[in-house]
């Protein structure tokens, strides 16, 4: 194998499998990154078992030939080159980069037809968008794979809307899109998955193609494939969550003013030992107090709002209530009941995202 690359290329290439190969004890070779040179083209591929990424791209070369090596060490050595092309070629079991040799893995061990046909399209939707609308759900998914019902972005893809939902049994977002899909279809992506997908794809200006076959979502833009494994077992009930609450109060806040001060009530509330990251929240009147305290620190932040209903107080956990504001532009509303019933916190003008958030025990 002997082909040239532009050295940015490279850097970038490399950096994006980084984020999906993993150590494998039991069959080290699929850690590595297969490169294959042929007739003017080189193809990249990656694999974790669970997700495949195949790039493909236009190259100057001299020789055909496929090599699997780690890739790790040779992107810091890459970085710190200065010429705008870099030379890989191969022999017997050495990768030459430039200067520098790198040891090769039995690529004859390595996984074949990973780029699995499509089935059927589902739906096309921007890169930036489909970006943006995990970045604004995925944050309240599970972040443990104990549980890997909730560990997960669940995707609903229908005729008029698609969907994004995620929840921790603590908390639940609601996201629902303009965007349309040929299928009507559910699924739940894996939460490493959506955390890879969103490094790969958070520059892409063009469409991608989301499709599916048997088991696997697949995502295809450019020269580009990804597919990943989908959660089979079933997804809480969240319609009924969203659908059966009647709320007796509702409060509206500053968007500026409210972040400002969950902040800096966060800053105490994550110190504490008895309940970390919770606060004292006190509507009253005009005014709303938060408070939370450690044995470090006390603190009060005071924040306006529009109030309608009684005066209450409740408990709830500041880092997650902050977590969803931080994805918000506008004023914002949280409605309630009491101070055992769940919370919904949404934005104006935007019924299409939706926070439920349980309280905590008051103490």
């Amino acid at each position: 194998m002997n082909f040239n690359i532009k050295r940015s290329d490279l850097i970038e290439i490399f950096s994006e499998f980084i984020n999906i190969l993993k150590d494998n004890p039991v069959k080290p070779v699929i850690s590595g990154l297969k490169i294959e040179s042929i007739d003017g083209n080189v193809i990249f591929t990656g694999t974790n078992l669970d997700v495949n990424y195949i790039k493909t791209i236009s190259c100057q070369t001299k020789h055909n030939g496929t090599v699997v090596f780690k890739p790790n060490l040779a992107l810091e050595y890459i970085k710190l080159l200065d010429d705008e092309f870099i030379t890989l070629s191969s022999t017997n079991d050495i990768l030459s980069i430039h200067l520098a040799e790198f040891s090769l893995l039995l690529n004859e061990n390595f996984p074949e037809n990973l780029k699995v046909p499509t089935e059927h399209t589902i739906a096309e939707i921007s890169g930036k968008e489909l970006f943006k609308y995990f970045e604004k759900t995925k944050f309240s998914a599970a972040q443990s794979s104990e549980n890997l019902a909730i560990n997960c972005i669940r995707t609903i893809f229908k005729k008029d809307r698609i969907s994004f939902v995620s929840t921790d049994s603590y908390r639940l977002t609601y996201l629902k899109t303009d965007n349309s899909a040929l299928i009507e279809s559910d699924f739940s992506i894996p939460l490493d998955s959506v955390n890879i997908l969103c490094k790969l794809i958070k520059d892409i200006d063009t469409d991608i193609s989301i499709g599916f076959s048997r088991d696997n979502l697949i995502f295809q833009w450019n020269d580009s494939y990804f597919s990943t494994k989908i959660i089979v077992l079933p997804f809480p009930n969240f319609d009924a969550i969203l659908c059966g609450n009647n709320f007796s109060k509702e409060m509206e806040f500053s968007y500026s003013d409210f972040k400002s001060s969950l902040k800096k009530v966060l800053t105490v509330a994550r110190t504490s030992s008895e309940s970390k990251n919770g606060a004292i929240l006190e509507f009253v009147g005009k005014k709303l107090t938060i408070s939370a305290s450690s044995g470090k620190a006390k603190i009060n932040q005071k924040s306006d709002m529009i109030k309608n209903g009684d005066d209450f107080k409740c408990s709830l956990n500041i880092k997650f209530l902050y977590e969803f504001i931080e994805n918000l532009d506008n004023n914002v509303f949280i409605k309630g009941n009491n101070s055992s019933a769940m919370f919904e916190i949404s934005e104006r003008d935007n019924n299409s995202y939706k926070y439920i958030l349980m309280p905590l025990a008051l103490r």
